[in-house]
């Protein structure tokens, strides 16, 4: 996880100032790559370390808000990225196949990155909603070692809920983009 971390913190800032210093280098497919970048760098910052943490402790030590906050931004980060690639797809398919036809500029790749964020962030607002932190799995468990322990879980409405969640983000991050 550390090496991971430090490449995916280190890497994405190195790739992220340099498009942005040299205006020559601001195309649409750089534009595209700075947004993959950053959803990648909140991911490094934001997720790893508490998943590390979380993994190694069994248990959550992070408060409620974090509880909430992880797994949404975990998801957000999942989706910006596959969009990014999508849009990345997309504009390299149209250069190729079709170099004197329309091409995207920095305009459409903007307005392409703020609705893939409005996407990303509407979708995953069932992780702020629905994720609880909770001593349920520890409370039948007499052993010191688990008082005042708690996880961090979805808890839906119920089953179904749950079931519609999945295969939507499964539809909109896995079958959409394909």
């Amino acid at each position: 996880y550390g090496a991971v971390i430090i490449l995916g913190v280190s890497g994405n800032l190195a790739l992220i100032v340099i498009i942005l210093k040299q205006k020559e280098m601001r195309n649409v497919t750089n534009i595209l790559i700075v947004n993959l970048s950053f959803s990648d760098l909140l991911v490094a910052i934001m997720c790893l370390p508490f998943t590390f943490v979380y993994t190694l402790m069994d248990h959550w030590v992070f408060g409620e808000a974090m509880c909430k906050l992880n797994p949404f931004v975990q998801c957000v980060s999942i989706t910006v990225s596959i969009f990014s690639l999508v849009l990345i797809a997309v504009e390299r398919h149209q250069l190729i196949i079709n170099p004197r036809g329309w091409r995207p500029n920095n305009r459409h790749a903007y307005v392409g990155i703020a609705v893939i964020w409005v996407l990303a962030v509407v979708s995953s607002l069932p992780f702020l909603i629905y994720q609880v932190l909770t001593d349920e799995p520890f409370q039948n468990v007499t052993l010191d070692a688990f008082k005042d322990k708690y996880v961090c879980f979805d808890k839906f409405p119920s089953d179904s809920h749950r079931l519609s969640y999945t295969t939507l983000l499964l539809m909109l991050q896995y079958f959409g983009p394909l």
